[in-house]
């Protein structure tokens, strides 16, 4: 989103904090730390506009000048011009121009992590103003599954504390959640943790442990195997499978206890990300699939899908909320984290 410069210099005024928050770390140096009088450093980067900053964010997404300017309405000769000046202010090389455009240099990747930040805070801001300003917004990624089990008992508690705020609500991959958060399109997310947090990740987030998640395998109400007990891995690949993609963690934790015992994980008929659909399909057909057993749970309740008992359940996978630590510095975030670690009683 490219604001009129009429508009950045209300919200530079309105939200000068996003900015200051830059400042500071871009010149490291904390407020304290600089001079009564500015120095020559100081003035530069009070120079900088917002499209200066978002300038960084448009020359990594696209690797070119050329469509950075397109993006922000201005002739390429400008562009080099903001370029200049933002790195002048800094005092270090942001960008290594190619013949192909122009690449991000280590300086310049570690500068956009923390600016990305403030224009995604930015960003909110705007949208939190833009309607029912007097209700706090919480951007909000989710996995799948959360929208059966987590969100709605999450909701139910802040509506019974009258302290709903307004939520504006991203499924996606956990790839695609991280990413999200990392340009500061999110406030938090509540996922899982597929490896170890890099240290400048649990430098910038919060991340708190909710409940374990397991697997479990679904078939029709009807089909042979529902009233069979203490199956095993050789009786299920004999069947008929419908099953998230390659690269996804459910097909990846699914297929490793096939592997670890030497047998060849099932050849799915049928590949589908949404756990949603698999589920009614499996009702309504005589393939079995691999879901989070909450999901399960929930159309088994519903008397649609049959749980199969297994002799050996599934790995777990660890959900967790996680935030920007300047995120939780909203009374709205601050809540919602408040409300889901006293969900499952783990300590903020």
């Amino acid at each position: 989103m490219v604001l009129p410069d009429s508009r950045q210099s209300a919200i530079r005024n309105n939200y000068s904090f996003l900015i200051d928050s830059s400042k500071s770390v871009m010149a490291n140096a904390s407020l304290q730390q600089f001079p009564t009088r500015p120095s020559a450093h100081a003035n530069r980067i009070d120079r900088l506009r917002i499209r200066h900053l978002r300038l960084l964010d448009l020359i990594a997404r696209t690797g070119s000048l050329t469509a950075s300017a397109d993006a922000l309405r201005i002739s390429q000769p400008a562009v080099t011009k903001m370029l200049q000046e933002l790195e002048q202010a800094f005092a270090c090389t942001l960008v290594e121009r190619t013949t192909r455009g122009g690449q991000l240099t280590t300086a310049g990747e570690r500068a956009l992590e923390r600016l990305r930040m403030s224009l995604g805070a930015l960003d909110a801001a705007c949208e939190a103003l833009a309607t029912e300003p007097e209700i706090p917004l919480v951007r909000m990624g989710v996995l799948p599954l959360v929208g059966v089990h987590v969100l709605p008992k999450l909701f139910a508690v802040l509506q019974q504390q009258s302290q709903l705020p307004r939520l504006c609500v991203y499924e996606n991959t956990v790839n695609g959640l991280f990413e999200l958060l990392a340009r500061g399109e999110l406030d938090c997310m509540i996922g899982r943790l597929e490896a170890t947090p890099k240290a400048s990740m649990q430098e910038q987030m919060e991340i708190v442990p909710l409940r374990d998640e397991y697997l479990a395998i679904a078939c029709a109400p009807d089909h042979p195997l529902a009233r069979r007990r203490g199956l095993t891995l050789s009786v299920l690949r004999e069947h008929a499978w419908i099953l998230p993609p390659r690269g996804t963690h459910t097909r990846a934790v699914f297929e490793q206890p096939f592997l670890d015992q030497g047998q060849l994980p099932p050849t799915p008929y049928i590949e589908s990300i949404s756990f949603h659909s698999n589920l009614s399909m499996v009702a309504q057909s005589r393939f079995l699939t691999v879901a989070p057993e909450s999901a399960v749970q929930h159309y088994a309740d519903m008397s649609m899908v049959h749980k199969i008992r297994l002799r050996t359940p599934f790995a777990s996978g660890r959900m967790v909320f996680i935030a920007h630590k300047d995120a939780l510095q909203s009374p709205a975030v601050a809540l919602v984290a408040k409300a889901l670690a006293e969900q499952w009683r783990m300590p903020m």
